[in-house]
């Protein structure tokens, strides 16, 4: 637990311990000072900047992601990530009871993996990475005190699929648009991507939709069961969200921890993770995967938000020459 954490928790503490002691009104008035002392405590910015974070009411949390031209998951995510995500396993009064991910990015909610990191050779950091992927999309399963929304309202491919797969729920606004594209490079959604997509999608679509790399547009993936919801209106997409959390974060922690704990049964094993993670990393050191790498980064001009990123998934069949350049 970080000094921050230890501070927070320690006034949590006293506001309980004096409520008890108190009348109703009394009691009300340190609850309140109590959100707001753990609203100053929390902080504004991770360690690397790639994710920004506010605080809208109490017991709710939102993560803003901000990296890069396409957001993508590099070694400056994931520890931000980690670094966010890992202290929530030491439940407080402070820890939020949900947390709503979001992106200050228009046109991307979170991208895919650093293509740099998939080119040989393939290094003990490189191979970190991967880990520490597999580390943090487990985390967001196990830490079953705290609800995780996926706000969408941009493009999520690969990694950002995945990471949005494994949150607890997804709604997404008019520019969403989702889905793994790994196939067409001759690769695999590695990173959970194939398990949790059996999950929710169920066997023969998941199918389909991984192995022809296809794209979920907002309509297309709420009739599918990816979105809980589709918004034709970013700004409903924000109100609803917010009020879906607000209402969640009024129940006690022990009620929404349970909840989610039995409803883990549904998740793939975690094995699966692991025979995964195994098999992108033999996979991906192939002759035809890592000309296909190499070409991706050459046409997403060294993966900036350039025409090419911002027509995936469909972009990437410009590798067999299929693009019609349609974004």
């Amino acid at each position: 637990m970080t000094k921050m954490q230890k501070l927070c928790a320690s006034v949590h503490a006293l506001a309980s311990q004096l409520a008890s002691m108190s009348s109703p009104d009394v009691a009300y008035s340190l609850i309140q000072q109590r959100a707001e002392s753990c609203r100053y405590y929390a902080p504004e910015i991770s360690s690397h900047g790639t994710l920004t974070f506010t605080y809208p009411s109490p017991n709710i949390t939102r993560a803003t992601i901000n990296n890069g031209p396409v957001n993508f998951v590099d070694r400056n995510f994931a520890d931000d990530l980690l670094d966010f995500l890992i202290p929530l396993q030491n439940v407080t009064d402070s820890t939020p009871k949900v947390v709503i991910f979001d992106s200050s990015n228009p046109n991307f909610w979170l991208g895919h993996i650093d293509m740099t990191s998939l080119k040989t050779p393939i290094t003990d950091a490189k191979k970190q990475l991967g880990a520490d992927y597999i580390k943090f999309t487990q985390l967001l399963q196990n830490i079953t005190s705290t609800i995780f929304i996926a706000e969408i309202d941009g493009r999520a491919f690969g990694a950002g699929n995945e990471i949005a797969a494994q949150m607890d729920m997804r709604f997404v606004g008019p520019r969403a648009r989702t889905g793994s594209f790994e196939e067409a490079l001759g690769l695999i959604a590695g990173g959970g991507g194939q398990t949790f997509m059996g999950s929710i999608l169920g066997k023969a679509k998941a199918l389909e939709y991984l192995l022809a790399a296809k794209s979920f547009t907002g309509p297309a993936g709420e009739a599918l069961g990816l979105y809980n919801k589709y918004y034709d209106d970013s700004q409903a997409l924000k109100d609803s969200v917010l009020e879906l959390a607000q209402r969640i974060a009024l129940f006690p922690r022990v009620a929404l921890n349970q909840t989610k704990s039995v409803l883990s049964f549904l998740n793939p094993p975690n094995d699966a993770f692991q025979l995964d993670f195994e098999a992108f990393y033999d996979i991906e050191q192939g002759p035809e995967q890592q000309a296909n790498v190499r070409k991706f980064i050459e046409l997403s001009e060294g993966q900036s938000a350039n025409h090419y990123e911002l027509g995936l998934g469909d972009s990437v069949m410009a590798l067999y020459d299929l693009w019609d350049g349609s974004v």
